[in-house]
Protein backbone atom coordinates (compact mmCIF):
# COMPACT_ATOMS: atom_id res chain seq x y z
CA UNK A 1 0.00 0.00 0.00
CA UNK A 2 1.45 3.38 -0.96
CA UNK A 3 2.11 6.08 1.60
CA UNK A 4 -0.70 8.19 0.11
CA UNK A 5 -3.22 5.33 0.40
CA UNK A 6 -2.11 4.64 3.97
CA UNK A 7 -2.68 8.30 4.88
CA UNK A 8 -6.17 8.28 3.33
CA UNK A 9 -7.08 5.02 5.11
CA UNK A 10 -5.82 6.34 8.42
CA UNK A 11 -7.72 9.61 8.01
CA UNK A 12 -11.00 7.84 7.20
CA UNK A 13 -10.75 5.18 9.92
CA UNK A 14 -12.47 5.75 13.29
CA UNK A 15 -10.37 6.80 16.25
CA UNK A 16 -9.22 4.20 18.74
CA UNK A 17 -11.92 4.87 21.33
CA UNK A 18 -14.76 4.57 18.81
CA UNK A 19 -13.11 1.49 17.30
CA UNK A 20 -12.88 -0.10 20.74
CA UNK A 21 -16.68 -0.08 21.27
CA UNK A 22 -17.85 -0.44 17.67
CA UNK A 23 -20.11 -3.31 16.59
CA UNK A 24 -17.30 -4.79 14.53
CA UNK A 25 -15.39 -5.62 17.71
CA UNK A 26 -18.26 -7.36 19.54
CA UNK A 27 -17.01 -10.74 18.39
CA UNK A 28 -13.52 -9.91 19.70
CA UNK A 29 -14.89 -9.00 23.10
CA UNK A 30 -16.96 -12.17 23.07
CA UNK A 31 -13.85 -14.26 22.41
CA UNK A 32 -11.90 -12.50 25.17
CA UNK A 33 -14.61 -12.66 27.85
CA UNK A 34 -15.56 -16.19 26.86
CA UNK A 35 -11.97 -17.42 27.01
CA UNK A 36 -11.29 -15.88 30.42
CA UNK A 37 -14.62 -17.20 31.75
CA UNK A 38 -13.89 -20.75 30.59
CA UNK A 39 -10.36 -20.69 31.99
CA UNK A 40 -11.43 -19.18 35.32
CA UNK A 41 -14.32 -21.60 35.78
CA UNK A 42 -11.91 -24.49 35.22
CA UNK A 43 -9.49 -23.12 37.82
CA UNK A 44 -12.28 -22.41 40.32
CA UNK A 45 -13.63 -25.94 39.88
CA UNK A 46 -10.38 -27.19 41.45
CA UNK A 47 -9.66 -24.14 43.67
CA UNK A 48 -13.05 -22.66 44.65
CA UNK A 49 -11.52 -20.56 47.44
CA UNK A 50 -9.03 -17.96 46.12
CA UNK A 51 -5.35 -18.49 46.84
CA UNK A 52 -4.14 -16.62 49.95
CA UNK A 53 -0.46 -16.40 50.96
CA UNK A 54 1.44 -14.30 53.49
CA UNK A 55 1.58 -11.35 51.07
CA UNK A 56 -2.22 -11.49 50.83
CA UNK A 57 -2.47 -11.19 54.62
CA UNK A 58 -0.26 -8.09 54.48
CA UNK A 59 -2.58 -6.43 51.97
CA UNK A 60 -5.62 -7.33 54.08
CA UNK A 61 -3.94 -5.99 57.22
CA UNK A 62 -3.51 -2.52 55.72
CA UNK A 63 -7.05 -2.60 54.31
CA UNK A 64 -8.39 -3.25 57.82
CA UNK A 65 -6.13 -1.02 59.92
CA UNK A 66 -5.07 1.67 57.39
CA UNK A 67 -1.67 1.40 59.05
CA UNK A 68 1.04 1.92 56.42
CA UNK A 69 3.40 -1.05 56.12
CA UNK A 70 6.66 0.05 54.54
CA UNK A 71 7.32 -3.17 52.66
CA UNK A 72 3.79 -3.44 51.26
CA UNK A 73 2.50 -0.86 48.70
CA UNK A 74 -0.96 0.47 49.53
CA UNK A 75 -2.49 0.33 46.04
CA UNK A 76 -3.87 -3.19 46.17
CA UNK A 77 -5.14 -2.70 49.72
CA UNK A 78 -7.09 0.36 48.56
CA UNK A 79 -8.46 -1.74 45.70
CA UNK A 80 -9.65 -4.32 48.24
CA UNK A 81 -11.31 -1.51 50.20
CA UNK A 82 -13.12 -0.36 47.05
CA UNK A 83 -14.47 -3.86 46.34
CA UNK A 84 -15.40 -4.20 50.02
CA UNK A 85 -17.86 -1.31 49.68
CA UNK A 86 -19.90 -3.44 47.27
CA UNK A 87 -19.36 -6.96 48.59
CA UNK A 88 -17.58 -8.85 51.35
CA UNK A 89 -17.31 -11.94 49.18
CA UNK A 90 -13.91 -13.27 48.15
CA UNK A 91 -15.54 -14.24 44.85
CA UNK A 92 -16.33 -10.56 44.22
CA UNK A 93 -12.59 -9.79 44.29
CA UNK A 94 -11.94 -12.58 41.80
CA UNK A 95 -14.73 -11.46 39.44
CA UNK A 96 -13.56 -7.84 39.55
CA UNK A 97 -9.99 -8.91 38.80
CA UNK A 98 -11.25 -11.02 35.90
CA UNK A 99 -13.19 -8.06 34.46
CA UNK A 100 -10.25 -5.66 34.78
CA UNK A 101 -7.84 -8.18 33.26
CA UNK A 102 -10.14 -8.91 30.31
CA UNK A 103 -10.92 -5.27 29.54
CA UNK A 104 -7.28 -4.17 29.74
CA UNK A 105 -6.13 -7.10 27.61
CA UNK A 106 -8.87 -6.27 25.10
CA UNK A 107 -7.66 -2.68 24.97
CA UNK A 108 -4.17 -3.88 24.07
CA UNK A 109 -5.15 -6.52 21.51
CA UNK A 110 -7.75 -4.32 19.80
CA UNK A 111 -5.17 -1.55 19.46
CA UNK A 112 -2.95 -4.10 17.73
CA UNK A 113 -5.88 -5.15 15.53
CA UNK A 114 -6.77 -1.57 14.60
CA UNK A 115 -3.32 -0.38 13.57
CA UNK A 116 -2.02 -3.69 12.17
CA UNK A 117 -5.24 -5.36 10.97
CA UNK A 118 -5.49 -9.04 10.10
CA UNK A 119 -6.67 -10.35 6.76
CA UNK A 120 -8.48 -13.25 8.42
CA UNK A 121 -10.58 -12.50 11.48
CA UNK A 122 -10.50 -16.14 12.54
CA UNK A 123 -6.73 -15.99 12.92
CA UNK A 124 -6.93 -13.01 15.22
CA UNK A 125 -9.74 -14.64 17.21
CA UNK A 126 -7.36 -17.55 17.84
CA UNK A 127 -4.61 -15.13 18.91
CA UNK A 128 -7.01 -13.40 21.32
CA UNK A 129 -8.23 -16.67 22.84
CA UNK A 130 -4.77 -18.14 23.31
CA UNK A 131 -3.46 -14.90 24.81
CA UNK A 132 -6.40 -14.51 27.19
CA UNK A 133 -5.96 -18.11 28.37
CA UNK A 134 -2.45 -17.52 29.73
CA UNK A 135 -2.44 -20.12 32.57
CA UNK A 136 -0.47 -17.93 34.97
CA UNK A 137 -2.87 -15.01 34.48
CA UNK A 138 -5.97 -17.15 34.87
CA UNK A 139 -4.71 -18.69 38.12
CA UNK A 140 -3.59 -15.33 39.53
CA UNK A 141 -7.04 -13.88 38.89
CA UNK A 142 -8.20 -16.42 41.50
CA UNK A 143 -5.64 -15.11 44.00
CA UNK A 144 -5.73 -12.32 46.59
CA UNK A 145 -2.56 -10.66 45.35
CA UNK A 146 -1.68 -7.48 43.46
CA UNK A 147 -0.24 -9.24 40.39
CA UNK A 148 -3.42 -9.20 38.29
CA UNK A 149 -3.99 -5.51 39.00
CA UNK A 150 -0.41 -4.61 38.05
CA UNK A 151 -0.64 -6.74 34.91
CA UNK A 152 -3.82 -4.92 33.86
CA UNK A 153 -2.28 -1.51 34.50
CA UNK A 154 0.74 -2.46 32.38
CA UNK A 155 -1.59 -3.43 29.52
CA UNK A 156 -3.33 -0.05 29.79
CA UNK A 157 -0.05 1.90 29.83
CA UNK A 158 1.43 0.09 26.84
CA UNK A 159 -1.85 0.48 24.94
CA UNK A 160 -2.08 4.19 25.63
CA UNK A 161 1.46 4.78 24.39
CA UNK A 162 0.58 2.90 21.18
CA UNK A 163 -2.49 5.12 20.73
CA UNK A 164 -0.43 8.24 21.44
CA UNK A 165 2.10 7.22 18.79
CA UNK A 166 -0.58 6.44 16.21
CA UNK A 167 -3.10 9.23 16.88
CA UNK A 168 -1.33 11.86 19.04
CA UNK A 169 -4.24 11.39 21.47
CA UNK A 170 -4.44 13.63 24.53
CA UNK A 171 -7.06 11.35 26.07
CA UNK A 172 -4.61 8.46 25.81
CA UNK A 173 -1.96 10.58 27.55
CA UNK A 174 -4.29 11.31 30.48
CA UNK A 175 -5.29 7.65 30.82
CA UNK A 176 -1.61 6.65 30.67
CA UNK A 177 -0.67 9.00 33.51
CA UNK A 178 -3.57 7.74 35.66
CA UNK A 179 -2.50 4.13 35.05
CA UNK A 180 1.14 4.96 35.83
CA UNK A 181 0.14 6.63 39.11
CA UNK A 182 -1.91 3.58 40.12
CA UNK A 183 0.90 1.20 39.10
CA UNK A 184 3.46 3.08 41.24
CA UNK A 185 1.38 2.40 44.34
CA UNK A 186 0.61 -1.16 43.28
CA UNK A 187 4.21 -2.33 42.84
CA UNK A 188 7.22 -0.14 43.59
CA UNK A 189 9.08 -1.61 40.62
CA UNK A 190 6.81 0.52 38.40
CA UNK A 191 9.04 3.51 39.18
CA UNK A 192 11.38 2.21 36.46
CA UNK A 193 8.68 2.13 33.76
CA UNK A 194 9.12 5.79 32.68
CA UNK A 195 12.68 4.96 31.60
CA UNK A 196 11.14 2.98 28.72
CA UNK A 197 8.36 5.43 27.86
CA UNK A 198 10.01 8.85 28.11
CA UNK A 199 12.40 8.31 25.14
CA UNK A 200 9.37 7.47 22.98
CA UNK A 201 7.53 10.56 24.24
CA UNK A 202 10.53 12.65 23.22
CA UNK A 203 10.15 11.45 19.60
CA UNK A 204 6.37 11.55 19.32
CA UNK A 205 4.03 14.30 18.11
CA UNK A 206 4.40 18.03 18.03
CA UNK A 207 6.59 19.89 20.49
CA UNK A 208 3.70 20.66 22.83
CA UNK A 209 2.77 16.96 23.14
CA UNK A 210 6.40 15.92 23.64
CA UNK A 211 6.86 18.48 26.40
CA UNK A 212 3.48 17.74 28.01
CA UNK A 213 3.92 13.96 28.06
CA UNK A 214 7.38 14.17 29.63
CA UNK A 215 6.33 16.89 32.10
CA UNK A 216 3.19 15.02 33.19
CA UNK A 217 5.13 11.80 33.66
CA UNK A 218 7.68 13.65 35.79
CA UNK A 219 4.86 15.28 37.77
CA UNK A 220 3.21 11.90 38.44
CA UNK A 221 6.49 10.43 39.64
CA UNK A 222 7.25 13.43 41.87
CA UNK A 223 3.75 13.23 43.36
CA UNK A 224 4.32 9.54 44.10
CA UNK A 225 7.77 10.36 45.55
CA UNK A 226 6.31 13.03 47.86
CA UNK A 227 3.39 10.90 49.03
CA UNK A 228 5.55 7.85 49.72
CA UNK A 229 8.07 10.01 51.58
CA UNK A 230 5.26 11.41 53.72
CA UNK A 231 3.98 7.91 54.46
CA UNK A 232 7.50 6.92 55.49
CA UNK A 233 7.74 9.93 57.81
CA UNK A 234 5.02 8.31 59.93
CA UNK A 235 7.44 5.45 60.62
CA UNK A 236 10.82 7.18 60.64
CA UNK A 237 9.87 10.63 61.88
CA UNK A 238 11.34 12.24 58.79
CA UNK A 239 10.49 12.10 55.07
CA UNK A 240 12.46 9.47 53.17
CA UNK A 241 11.75 7.77 49.86
CA UNK A 242 13.33 4.41 50.65
CA UNK A 243 10.93 2.00 52.33
CA UNK A 244 13.81 -0.20 53.48
CA UNK A 245 12.64 -3.06 51.30
CA UNK A 246 15.17 -2.15 48.61
CA UNK A 247 17.99 -2.57 51.15
CA UNK A 248 16.69 -5.93 52.35
CA UNK A 249 16.45 -7.11 48.75
CA UNK A 250 19.93 -5.88 47.92
CA UNK A 251 21.45 -7.64 50.93
CA UNK A 252 19.46 -10.82 50.22
CA UNK A 253 20.68 -10.94 46.64
CA UNK A 254 24.29 -10.07 47.47
CA UNK A 255 24.60 -12.72 50.18
CA UNK A 256 24.39 -15.46 47.55
CA UNK A 257 28.16 -14.94 47.10
CA UNK A 258 29.16 -15.68 50.73
CA UNK A 259 29.89 -19.43 50.37
CA UNK A 260 32.25 -18.74 47.47
CA UNK A 261 34.52 -16.02 48.85
CA UNK A 262 37.56 -16.27 51.12
CA UNK A 263 37.06 -15.79 54.87
CA UNK A 264 37.85 -12.28 56.17
CA UNK A 265 41.34 -12.32 57.70
CA UNK A 266 42.38 -8.66 57.71
CA UNK A 267 40.66 -5.29 57.84
CA UNK A 268 40.97 -5.10 54.06
CA UNK A 269 38.56 -8.05 53.83
CA UNK A 270 35.93 -6.21 55.88
CA UNK A 271 33.79 -3.10 55.32
CA UNK A 272 35.18 0.01 56.99
CA UNK A 273 31.90 0.60 58.83
CA UNK A 274 31.97 -1.51 62.06
CA UNK A 275 28.24 -2.26 61.76
CA UNK A 276 28.70 -3.67 58.27
CA UNK A 277 31.79 -5.60 59.39
CA UNK A 278 29.69 -7.21 62.13
CA UNK A 279 27.00 -8.21 59.61
CA UNK A 280 29.64 -9.72 57.33
CA UNK A 281 31.48 -11.77 59.96
CA UNK A 282 28.25 -12.97 61.60
CA UNK A 283 26.74 -14.03 58.28
CA UNK A 284 29.90 -15.59 56.83
CA UNK A 285 31.05 -17.70 59.77
CA UNK A 286 27.59 -18.80 60.95
CA UNK A 287 25.67 -19.24 57.71
CA UNK A 288 28.13 -20.07 54.94
CA UNK A 289 27.05 -23.72 54.74
CA UNK A 290 23.35 -22.93 55.20
CA UNK A 291 23.46 -20.46 52.30
CA UNK A 292 25.11 -23.09 50.13
CA UNK A 293 22.34 -25.52 51.06
CA UNK A 294 19.37 -23.23 50.37
CA UNK A 295 20.85 -22.11 47.04
CA UNK A 296 21.55 -25.70 45.95
CA UNK A 297 25.28 -24.98 45.80
CA UNK A 298 24.81 -21.77 43.82
CA UNK A 299 22.44 -23.24 41.23
CA UNK A 300 19.33 -21.28 42.27
CA UNK A 301 18.43 -18.00 43.92
CA UNK A 302 16.27 -17.53 46.99
CA UNK A 303 14.45 -14.93 49.10
CA UNK A 304 15.46 -16.89 52.23
CA UNK A 305 17.31 -13.95 53.82
CA UNK A 306 14.29 -11.67 53.44
CA UNK A 307 11.69 -13.71 55.28
CA UNK A 308 13.09 -16.68 57.22
CA UNK A 309 13.44 -15.96 60.94
CA UNK A 310 16.51 -18.21 61.06
CA UNK A 311 18.34 -16.26 58.34
CA UNK A 312 21.24 -13.98 59.36
CA UNK A 313 19.46 -10.75 58.39
CA UNK A 314 16.38 -11.59 60.44
CA UNK A 315 18.41 -12.84 63.42
CA UNK A 316 20.46 -9.64 63.55
CA UNK A 317 17.25 -7.63 63.48
CA UNK A 318 15.71 -9.70 66.28
CA UNK A 319 18.87 -9.37 68.41
CA UNK A 320 18.77 -5.59 68.01
CA UNK A 321 15.06 -5.56 68.76
CA UNK A 322 15.65 -7.30 72.11
CA UNK A 323 18.10 -4.60 73.19
CA UNK A 324 16.14 -1.52 72.10
CA UNK A 325 12.76 0.09 72.58
CA UNK A 326 12.27 0.57 68.84
CA UNK A 327 9.18 -0.87 67.17
CA UNK A 328 9.77 -3.83 64.85
CA UNK A 329 8.65 -2.00 61.70
CA UNK A 330 10.76 1.07 62.48
CA UNK A 331 13.83 -1.07 63.04
CA UNK A 332 13.08 -3.08 59.90
CA UNK A 333 13.00 0.15 57.88
CA UNK A 334 16.21 1.46 59.45
CA UNK A 335 18.16 -1.73 58.79
CA UNK A 336 16.91 -1.86 55.19
CA UNK A 337 17.48 1.83 54.51
CA UNK A 338 20.98 1.99 55.98
CA UNK A 339 22.93 -1.08 57.15
CA UNK A 340 21.59 -3.75 54.82
CA UNK A 341 21.52 -1.49 51.78
CA UNK A 342 25.14 -0.47 52.37
CA UNK A 343 26.19 -4.05 53.09
CA UNK A 344 24.56 -5.29 49.90
CA UNK A 345 26.32 -2.58 47.87
CA UNK A 346 29.67 -3.42 49.50
CA UNK A 347 29.37 -7.15 48.72
CA UNK A 348 28.33 -6.57 45.12
CA UNK A 349 31.06 -4.01 44.40
CA UNK A 350 33.76 -6.09 46.11
CA UNK A 351 32.78 -9.35 44.40
CA UNK A 352 31.04 -8.36 41.13
CA UNK A 353 32.10 -11.54 39.30
CA UNK A 354 30.77 -13.78 42.06
CA UNK A 355 27.53 -11.81 42.18
CA UNK A 356 27.02 -12.28 38.45
CA UNK A 357 27.83 -15.99 38.66
CA UNK A 358 25.84 -16.94 41.75
CA UNK A 359 22.91 -14.51 41.59
CA UNK A 360 22.41 -12.76 38.26
CA UNK A 361 23.04 -15.71 35.94
CA UNK A 362 20.87 -18.25 37.83
CA UNK A 363 18.14 -15.61 38.21
CA UNK A 364 18.38 -14.65 34.53
CA UNK A 365 17.47 -18.22 33.59
CA UNK A 366 14.13 -17.63 35.29
CA UNK A 367 13.33 -14.97 32.72
CA UNK A 368 13.05 -17.79 30.19
CA UNK A 369 12.15 -20.80 32.31
CA UNK A 370 10.56 -19.39 35.50
CA UNK A 371 9.73 -21.09 38.79
CA UNK A 372 5.97 -21.57 39.32
CA UNK A 373 6.02 -20.57 43.05
CA UNK A 374 2.36 -20.03 44.11
CA UNK A 375 0.86 -20.59 40.65
CA UNK A 376 -1.05 -23.90 40.69
CA UNK A 377 0.65 -24.64 44.00
CA UNK A 378 -2.19 -23.83 46.39
CA UNK A 379 -1.28 -22.90 49.98
CA UNK A 380 -3.62 -24.23 52.65
CA UNK A 381 -4.60 -21.74 55.38
CA UNK A 382 -5.97 -22.87 58.72
CA UNK A 383 -9.52 -22.02 59.75
CA UNK A 384 -10.19 -18.77 61.61
CA UNK A 385 -7.38 -16.66 60.15
CA UNK A 386 -8.46 -13.31 61.58
CA UNK A 387 -7.41 -11.10 58.66
CA UNK A 388 -9.60 -13.23 56.38
CA UNK A 389 -12.71 -13.73 58.51
CA UNK A 390 -12.70 -10.08 59.68
CA UNK A 391 -12.66 -8.80 56.10
CA UNK A 392 -14.54 -11.33 54.04
CA UNK A 393 -17.87 -13.00 54.57
CA UNK A 394 -16.15 -16.30 55.26
CA UNK A 395 -16.89 -18.98 57.90
CA UNK A 396 -14.55 -19.00 60.88
CA UNK A 397 -14.50 -22.79 61.05
CA UNK A 398 -13.61 -23.36 57.38
CA UNK A 399 -9.96 -23.69 56.26
CA UNK A 400 -8.75 -22.45 52.90
CA UNK A 401 -7.91 -25.52 50.87
CA UNK A 402 -8.45 -26.77 47.29
CA UNK A 403 -11.25 -29.08 46.30
CA UNK A 404 -8.66 -31.02 44.32
CA UNK A 405 -5.07 -30.44 43.24
CA UNK A 406 -5.52 -32.46 40.05
CA UNK A 407 -5.18 -29.44 37.77
CA UNK A 408 -2.07 -28.29 39.63
CA UNK A 409 -0.38 -31.66 39.20
CA UNK A 410 -0.88 -31.34 35.45
CA UNK A 411 0.05 -27.67 35.14
CA UNK A 412 3.09 -27.29 37.39
CA UNK A 413 5.51 -29.28 35.20
CA UNK A 414 4.39 -27.61 31.95
CA UNK A 415 3.79 -24.06 33.21
CA UNK A 416 7.29 -22.67 32.49
CA UNK A 417 7.03 -23.89 28.90
CA UNK A 418 4.35 -21.31 28.15
CA UNK A 419 6.98 -18.62 28.72
CA UNK A 420 9.50 -20.57 26.64
CA UNK A 421 6.98 -20.72 23.76
CA UNK A 422 6.26 -16.97 23.87
CA UNK A 423 10.00 -16.27 23.87
CA UNK A 424 10.41 -18.43 20.77
CA UNK A 425 7.51 -16.62 19.08
CA UNK A 426 9.04 -13.26 20.04
CA UNK A 427 12.50 -14.16 18.73
CA UNK A 428 11.15 -15.76 15.53
CA UNK A 429 9.02 -12.70 14.70
CA UNK A 430 11.97 -10.36 15.30
CA UNK A 431 14.11 -12.45 12.93
CA UNK A 432 11.39 -12.49 10.27
CA UNK A 433 11.17 -8.70 10.47
CA UNK A 434 14.94 -8.29 10.33
CA UNK A 435 15.38 -10.57 7.32
CA UNK A 436 12.17 -9.56 5.50
CA UNK A 437 12.31 -9.70 1.72
CA UNK A 438 10.53 -6.39 1.29
CA UNK A 439 13.11 -3.80 2.32
CA UNK A 440 10.68 -0.87 2.02
CA UNK A 441 11.13 1.54 4.88
CA UNK A 442 8.84 0.72 7.82
CA UNK A 443 6.27 3.32 8.93
CA UNK A 444 7.69 5.57 11.61
CA UNK A 445 4.84 4.79 13.99
CA UNK A 446 5.42 1.04 13.75
CA UNK A 447 9.12 1.47 14.44
CA UNK A 448 8.34 3.58 17.51
CA UNK A 449 5.84 1.03 18.84
CA UNK A 450 8.25 -1.87 18.37
CA UNK A 451 11.02 0.16 20.00
CA UNK A 452 8.75 1.08 22.92
CA UNK A 453 7.81 -2.56 23.54
CA UNK A 454 11.45 -3.62 23.30
CA UNK A 455 12.56 -0.90 25.74
CA UNK A 456 9.76 -1.70 28.15
CA UNK A 457 10.61 -5.40 28.07
CA UNK A 458 14.30 -4.66 28.59
CA UNK A 459 13.57 -2.43 31.61
CA UNK A 460 10.96 -4.80 33.01
CA UNK A 461 13.11 -7.93 32.76
CA UNK A 462 16.38 -6.23 33.68
CA UNK A 463 15.20 -4.47 36.83
CA UNK A 464 13.16 -7.47 37.98
CA UNK A 465 16.04 -9.92 37.54
CA UNK A 466 18.42 -7.64 39.45
CA UNK A 467 15.97 -6.80 42.22
CA UNK A 468 14.31 -10.05 43.20
CA UNK A 469 14.41 -13.85 42.93
CA UNK A 470 12.05 -14.56 40.04
CA UNK A 471 8.74 -16.40 40.09
CA UNK A 472 6.50 -16.92 37.07
CA UNK A 473 3.81 -14.52 38.32
CA UNK A 474 6.22 -11.59 37.86
CA UNK A 475 6.17 -12.20 34.10
CA UNK A 476 2.36 -12.05 33.77
CA UNK A 477 2.21 -8.84 31.67
CA UNK A 478 4.94 -9.97 29.28
CA UNK A 479 2.99 -12.95 27.91
CA UNK A 480 0.53 -10.71 26.03
CA UNK A 481 3.10 -8.01 25.29
CA UNK A 482 5.40 -10.50 23.56
CA UNK A 483 2.44 -11.75 21.53
CA UNK A 484 1.60 -8.14 20.57
CA UNK A 485 5.20 -7.50 19.53
CA UNK A 486 5.21 -10.68 17.43
CA UNK A 487 1.98 -9.75 15.63
CA UNK A 488 3.17 -6.23 14.82
CA UNK A 489 6.58 -7.47 13.67
CA UNK A 490 5.05 -10.09 11.37
CA UNK A 491 2.60 -7.58 9.91
CA UNK A 492 5.39 -5.09 9.26
CA UNK A 493 7.39 -7.87 7.61
CA UNK A 494 4.55 -8.44 5.14
CA UNK A 495 3.45 -11.73 6.63
CA UNK A 496 0.83 -13.49 4.51
CA UNK A 497 -2.00 -12.69 6.95
CA UNK A 498 -1.49 -8.94 6.55
CA UNK A 499 -3.78 -6.85 4.34
CA UNK A 500 -2.70 -6.07 0.81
Amino acid sequence: MSTQKKSITKANSPGYWKFLVSKGQLADWGVLFGSVAVGLLLVMAFYPIPEVISDSIGYLLYAQTKQFLAYRPIGYSLYLCFIHWFSRSMTAVVISQALIYTVSLGMLLLAVKKYWPPRRKSVFFAVEALTALCPTCIFMIDTILSDTLLCSLVFVMVTMVIVMIQERSWIALIVFEAALYAALFTRYSAMFFPIAFVPIFAMNGKAIMRIASIALTAAVFLTFHTQLSNYMSIITGKPQFSTGFDGWQLANNAMHVLPYIDPPRTKLDLPRDPALAQIHTFSYFNFKHKIKEVTNDGKKVTAYFLWDRESPLKLLLIQQLEHSNTLYQNLWVRFGSVEYKNYGKWLILKYPGKFIRYYLLPNSKSAFYPYHEVVFNYSNVEAGKKEIVNWFDFPEDKPLEPRSDGLGKIMRPVLPWFDVITWLIFIASALVLFFRKNKEKLPRESVQVLLMIFLFGLIYYGTTVFASPIAIRYWMPMYAIKVAFAWIALQCAGFRWSKA
